[in-house]
């Protein structure tokens, strides 16, 4: 088991460093608020992609995006 190159030993050391220095009480609050954290990362990044995908949606030939320029008579 391989987390960004850290091994099983690496992750245990790890977190036995954090119970000492925070305490199991802090620990569990700071898990709480990770999660929290990455909760929202996740909603955003789904608001984001799905903003992005309906504008790229509207901006296709023949969609209701922004109209199409050629018709004013300008040229390029």
């Amino acid at each position: 088991m391989d987390f960004f190159g850290i091994g099983l030993p690496e992750i245990i050391f790890i977190l036995l460093i954090a119970f000492v220095l925070f305490g199991p009480k802090r620990i569990v609050e700071l898990s709480r608020s990770a999660g929290n954290v990455m909760r929202n990362l996740s909603k955003d990044a789904s608001d984001i992609q799905r903003k992005l995908s309906e504008e790229l949606e509207g901006e296709k030939p023949g969609g209701h995006g922004t109209p199409d320029r050629s018709s004013d008579g300008a040229q390029p």
